[in-house]
Protein backbone atom coordinates (compact mmCIF):
# COMPACT_ATOMS: atom_id res chain seq x y z
CA UNK A 1 0.00 0.00 0.00
CA UNK A 2 1.32 3.39 -0.91
CA UNK A 3 1.71 6.40 1.35
CA UNK A 4 -0.87 8.30 -0.71
CA UNK A 5 -3.48 5.63 -0.10
CA UNK A 6 -2.71 5.61 3.61
CA UNK A 7 -3.06 9.41 3.82
CA UNK A 8 -6.35 9.28 1.96
CA UNK A 9 -7.65 6.59 4.32
CA UNK A 10 -6.53 8.62 7.36
CA UNK A 11 -8.38 11.71 6.08
CA UNK A 12 -11.48 9.61 5.51
CA UNK A 13 -11.34 8.26 9.07
CA UNK A 14 -10.81 11.77 10.52
CA UNK A 15 -13.76 13.13 8.58
CA UNK A 16 -15.89 10.19 9.65
CA UNK A 17 -15.03 10.76 13.32
CA UNK A 18 -15.89 14.48 13.09
CA UNK A 19 -19.18 13.73 11.39
CA UNK A 20 -20.01 11.04 13.96
CA UNK A 21 -19.49 13.58 16.76
CA UNK A 22 -22.02 15.89 15.15
CA UNK A 23 -24.40 13.14 14.06
CA UNK A 24 -23.96 13.67 10.32
CA UNK A 25 -23.89 10.78 7.89
CA UNK A 26 -20.48 10.04 6.44
CA UNK A 27 -19.88 10.00 2.74
CA UNK A 28 -17.60 7.94 0.58
CA UNK A 29 -13.98 9.10 0.37
CA UNK A 30 -13.40 11.75 -2.22
CA UNK A 31 -10.38 11.60 -4.47
CA UNK A 32 -8.29 14.58 -3.52
CA UNK A 33 -4.85 15.65 -4.31
CA UNK A 34 -2.42 14.50 -1.79
CA UNK A 35 -0.77 17.42 -0.16
CA UNK A 36 1.48 17.58 2.74
CA UNK A 37 -0.49 17.70 5.94
CA UNK A 38 0.54 20.14 8.55
CA UNK A 39 0.70 18.62 11.98
CA UNK A 40 -2.05 19.87 14.28
CA UNK A 41 -0.90 22.53 16.60
CA UNK A 42 -1.41 22.40 20.34
CA UNK A 43 -3.74 25.40 20.08
CA UNK A 44 -6.21 23.61 17.79
CA UNK A 45 -6.15 20.53 20.03
CA UNK A 46 -6.91 22.78 23.02
CA UNK A 47 -9.83 24.34 21.15
CA UNK A 48 -11.14 20.89 20.32
CA UNK A 49 -10.99 19.72 23.94
CA UNK A 50 -12.65 22.96 25.09
CA UNK A 51 -15.38 22.45 22.51
CA UNK A 52 -15.87 18.84 23.62
CA UNK A 53 -16.12 19.91 27.26
CA UNK A 54 -18.67 22.61 26.44
CA UNK A 55 -20.71 20.15 24.41
CA UNK A 56 -20.59 17.65 27.26
CA UNK A 57 -21.85 20.31 29.70
CA UNK A 58 -24.61 21.37 27.29
CA UNK A 59 -25.85 17.80 26.96
CA UNK A 60 -25.77 17.30 30.74
CA UNK A 61 -27.79 20.50 31.22
CA UNK A 62 -30.29 19.40 28.58
CA UNK A 63 -30.59 15.99 30.26
CA UNK A 64 -31.25 17.65 33.65
CA UNK A 65 -33.90 19.91 32.14
CA UNK A 66 -35.63 16.93 30.54
CA UNK A 67 -35.60 15.06 33.87
CA UNK A 68 -37.23 18.05 35.58
CA UNK A 69 -39.81 18.21 32.80
CA UNK A 70 -40.61 14.50 33.31
CA UNK A 71 -41.41 15.27 36.96
CA UNK A 72 -43.83 18.07 36.00
CA UNK A 73 -45.67 16.51 33.06
CA UNK A 74 -48.05 13.58 33.63
CA UNK A 75 -46.67 10.94 31.25
CA UNK A 76 -48.99 8.02 31.83
CA UNK A 77 -48.11 4.34 32.14
CA UNK A 78 -47.40 3.71 28.40
CA UNK A 79 -43.74 2.89 28.88
CA UNK A 80 -40.97 3.44 31.34
CA UNK A 81 -38.70 5.15 28.80
CA UNK A 82 -39.86 8.24 26.97
CA UNK A 83 -38.23 9.85 23.97
CA UNK A 84 -37.37 13.53 24.01
CA UNK A 85 -39.87 14.18 21.23
CA UNK A 86 -42.61 12.28 23.08
CA UNK A 87 -41.86 14.16 26.29
CA UNK A 88 -41.94 17.54 24.56
CA UNK A 89 -45.18 16.64 22.75
CA UNK A 90 -46.84 15.65 26.02
CA UNK A 91 -45.53 18.80 27.70
CA UNK A 92 -47.05 20.92 24.92
CA UNK A 93 -50.42 19.15 25.27
CA UNK A 94 -50.25 19.54 29.07
CA UNK A 95 -49.56 23.28 28.73
CA UNK A 96 -52.53 23.64 26.36
CA UNK A 97 -54.73 21.82 28.89
CA UNK A 98 -53.55 24.09 31.70
CA UNK A 99 -54.17 27.20 29.59
CA UNK A 100 -57.71 26.01 28.82
CA UNK A 101 -58.40 25.32 32.51
CA UNK A 102 -57.03 28.76 33.38
CA UNK A 103 -59.30 30.40 30.80
CA UNK A 104 -62.36 28.54 32.13
CA UNK A 105 -61.45 29.42 35.73
CA UNK A 106 -61.15 33.11 34.80
CA UNK A 107 -64.57 33.00 33.12
CA UNK A 108 -66.06 31.28 36.17
CA UNK A 109 -64.46 33.86 38.45
CA UNK A 110 -65.97 36.71 36.39
CA UNK A 111 -69.42 35.09 36.56
CA UNK A 112 -69.13 34.61 40.32
CA UNK A 113 -67.96 38.19 40.82
CA UNK A 114 -70.93 39.48 38.79
CA UNK A 115 -73.30 37.29 40.81
CA UNK A 116 -71.73 38.60 44.03
CA UNK A 117 -72.27 42.21 42.86
CA UNK A 118 -75.94 41.46 42.05
CA UNK A 119 -76.48 39.79 45.43
CA UNK A 120 -74.86 42.70 47.27
CA UNK A 121 -77.12 45.17 45.45
CA UNK A 122 -80.14 43.01 46.31
CA UNK A 123 -79.00 42.81 49.93
CA UNK A 124 -78.66 46.61 50.08
CA UNK A 125 -82.13 47.02 48.59
CA UNK A 126 -83.58 44.54 51.06
CA UNK A 127 -81.79 46.33 53.87
CA UNK A 128 -83.32 49.63 52.80
CA UNK A 129 -86.73 47.93 52.47
CA UNK A 130 -86.31 46.46 55.95
CA UNK A 131 -85.60 49.94 57.37
CA UNK A 132 -88.71 51.30 55.62
CA UNK A 133 -90.94 48.45 56.80
CA UNK A 134 -89.59 48.70 60.36
CA UNK A 135 -90.41 52.41 60.34
CA UNK A 136 -93.91 51.70 58.96
CA UNK A 137 -94.48 48.93 61.52
CA UNK A 138 -93.57 51.34 64.30
CA UNK A 139 -96.10 53.83 62.98
CA UNK A 140 -98.72 51.10 62.69
CA UNK A 141 -98.11 49.84 66.21
CA UNK A 142 -98.21 53.40 67.56
CA UNK A 143 -101.41 54.00 65.66
CA UNK A 144 -102.88 50.66 66.75
CA UNK A 145 -102.26 51.43 70.38
CA UNK A 146 -103.70 54.90 69.81
CA UNK A 147 -106.82 53.63 68.05
CA UNK A 148 -107.74 51.35 70.91
CA UNK A 149 -107.88 54.41 73.11
CA UNK A 150 -109.45 56.80 70.67
CA UNK A 151 -112.97 56.96 69.36
CA UNK A 152 -114.06 56.96 65.75
CA UNK A 153 -114.22 60.73 65.68
CA UNK A 154 -110.76 61.15 67.20
CA UNK A 155 -109.30 58.57 64.78
CA UNK A 156 -110.69 60.45 61.82
CA UNK A 157 -109.41 63.74 63.26
CA UNK A 158 -105.86 62.47 63.75
CA UNK A 159 -105.87 60.37 60.60
CA UNK A 160 -104.71 57.45 62.68
CA UNK A 161 -106.06 54.24 61.23
CA UNK A 162 -104.30 50.89 61.65
CA UNK A 163 -106.04 49.48 58.61
CA UNK A 164 -104.82 52.39 56.48
CA UNK A 165 -101.17 51.95 57.54
CA UNK A 166 -101.28 48.20 57.20
CA UNK A 167 -102.73 48.56 53.72
CA UNK A 168 -100.04 51.14 52.88
CA UNK A 169 -97.29 48.74 54.03
CA UNK A 170 -98.63 45.94 51.85
CA UNK A 171 -98.78 48.28 48.86
CA UNK A 172 -95.14 49.30 49.39
CA UNK A 173 -94.10 45.71 49.91
CA UNK A 174 -95.78 44.47 46.73
CA UNK A 175 -94.49 47.44 44.72
CA UNK A 176 -90.96 46.63 45.90
CA UNK A 177 -91.38 42.94 45.03
CA UNK A 178 -92.69 43.73 41.55
CA UNK A 179 -90.03 46.39 40.94
CA UNK A 180 -87.19 43.99 41.77
CA UNK A 181 -88.71 40.86 40.17
CA UNK A 182 -88.75 38.78 43.36
CA UNK A 183 -90.78 35.58 43.41
CA UNK A 184 -93.18 35.10 46.28
CA UNK A 185 -93.86 31.43 46.68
Amino acid sequence: MSIAALLQAAEFLDRREREAEHGYASSMPVQIEITRRKPKSKKSQGNRSTHNELEKNRRAHLRNCLEKLKELVPLGPESSRHTTLGLLTKAKAFIKTLEEKDRKNKEQKELLMEQQRRLRRRLNELGRFNVITTHKKRKISECSSGTSMCTNSSASETGCSAVYFQDLCYKHFYAFIIKHNFNIA
